[in-house]
């Protein structure tokens, strides 16, 4: 069967993610099923940096699909499917709501899909293609295939690698706790080098929900892997900063750059979130742990909790300044369709938009407990604004002490200093 799988267009450019403007970071999920479809002629489309290619035939086509892509991938699904191709969904949406998805697709992989993808291939083949699919035990990470790489662009700058999935905290506004793969699952550390090690790219990104569940496997992959001299990011969570050892493999072994989800800096907020790893009274201890060991920390902070009123943004812009980050993304918090936390706030009759365009997590989909939806949009787009300059005129000492890496790879010092003179927009959308 001629195949192809189309990560769609999702990038906001003005967005929050304004590092990210000129990046290119390797499809994973797409390459992934690509080297489940073994025997198949398959073709892959990053829809943020090429056309689709709507002048060919195709058998079958897949999508990965999530809440705020949603909508583009319906109007893709429904317009492949009157050229003839059968339409697999996969992702957190179809997972979450596969009746909806099945409105526009011949079939939903609800969950992770190694242990059913080639059920798919077969079905499709013979003609008996079933409209869900789904595997009966999470996918052991050693079972992962090798991404088909060789499929993708070639002017990738950043590769992505995943050595885990799941997270075992349960933080309610998190989709981990509502999809099957939310248990914390590792992956062979020899294996994860024998990747890293065939990657032509020397800048990764982890993409793991949680590697750090299991510290001690991370201090053993960051000793098998610092003889590569790869420089990488990752997700972090708060509570591994206390623990020196890790830190120092980390940064023996590439790591420059963190995101740390900080959440808020209302603590009643982290309470009724279920955010129990965090500890506001630590954030500063946090930052100077990275710092001491020269890692950049981009914190993530969330807005709209119902004990939040607008005097949430100045204290969490006094609290940004005083831990002295290096930047940060300011998220309005957002429910995903198909959660518990989406139908509590649509029997509440909280919810303002359905519009899935909005469900990126810069837009006030529902009506906020103690400010209104308009104050809570201007209230973080405010603070993107004054921190602007704040941001320029901190970051150059902190980038000269990592001089020695930025003079190895000066592509990464040109995208962090053109990022520093880009404004965030939150009210763009994907074009």
């Amino acid at each position: 069967m001629k195949i192809l799988l189309i990560k769609p267009k999702w990038f906001v450019h003005g967005g929050v993610y304004r590092f990210l403007e000129e990046v290119k970071f390797t499809p994973l999920h797409i390459s992934v099923i690509a080297a489940l479809s073994d025997g198949h002629d398959v073709r892959l489309c990053d829809n943020d940096w090429e056309e689709v290619p709507w002048e060919e035939q195709f058998d079958l086509v897949g999508i990965t699909t999530a809440t705020f892509t949603s909508e583009r991938v319906y109007t893709l699904a429904d317009r492949w499917r009157s050229l003839g191709a059968k339409v697999i969904l996969g992702g957190v949406h179809p997972t979450l709501l596969p009746q909806e998805c099945l409105e526009h697709a011949d079939a939903v992989v609800q969950g992770e899909a190694e242990y059913v993808w080639k059920d798919v291939l077969r079905d499709v083949e013979s003609g008996t293609l079933k409209k869900k699919y789904q595997q009966e035990h999470p996918t052991d990470m050693n079972d992962v295939p090798l991404p088909r790489r060789d499929l993708l662009r070639e002017d990738y700058w950043i590769a992505t690698v995943q050595t885990s999935r799941g997270c075992p905290n349960s933080c309610k506004f998190c989709y981990l706790p509502n999809v099957p793969w939310h248990r914390h699952r590792i992956r062979d550390i020899d294996l994860v080098y024998e990747e890293l090690k065939s990657l032509r790219q020397n800048i990764i990104f982890f993409v793991d929900d949680n590697i750090f569940a299991d510290e001690e496997y991370v201090i053993r992959l960051c000793k098998k892997i610092a003889p590569l001299k790869k420089l990488w990011s990752i997700q972090a969570p708060t509570n591994i900063a206390g623990n020196d050892k890790l830190l120092s493999a980390m940064a023996d072994a590439g790591c420059f750059h963190v995101q740390i989800g900080f959440q808020t800096v209302n603590p009643k907020s982290l309470h009724s979130a279920g955010i129990a790893q965090n500890r506001i009274e630590e954030y500063s201890k946090v930052v100077k742990a990275f710092h001491r060991y020269n890692i950049l920390v981009l914190g993530f902070f969330m807005f709209g909790f119902d004990n939040d009123d607008t005097s949430i943004f100045s204290e969490t812009e006094k609290v940004i300044r005083q831990i002295n980050l290096d930047d940060v993304c300011l998220y309005i918090l957002t429910p995903y369709p198909g959660t518990e936390f989406y139908e509590q706030l649509k029997r509440e009759n909280r919810l303002l938009s359905t519009a899935r365009l909005d469900y990126g997590w810069s837009n006030a989909v529902f009506r906020p407990a103690n400010m209104s939806a308009e104050e809570l949009e201007s209230g973080v787009q405010g603070m993107y604004e004054r921190l602007h300059g704040y941001f320029k005129r901190t970051v150059w000492l902190k980038l000269l002490r990592r001089l020695p890496q930025f003079i190895q790879h000066p592509y990464l010092l040109t995208l962090i200093v053109k990022a520093l003179f880009r404004r965030v927009d939150i009210s763009r959308k994907p074009v």
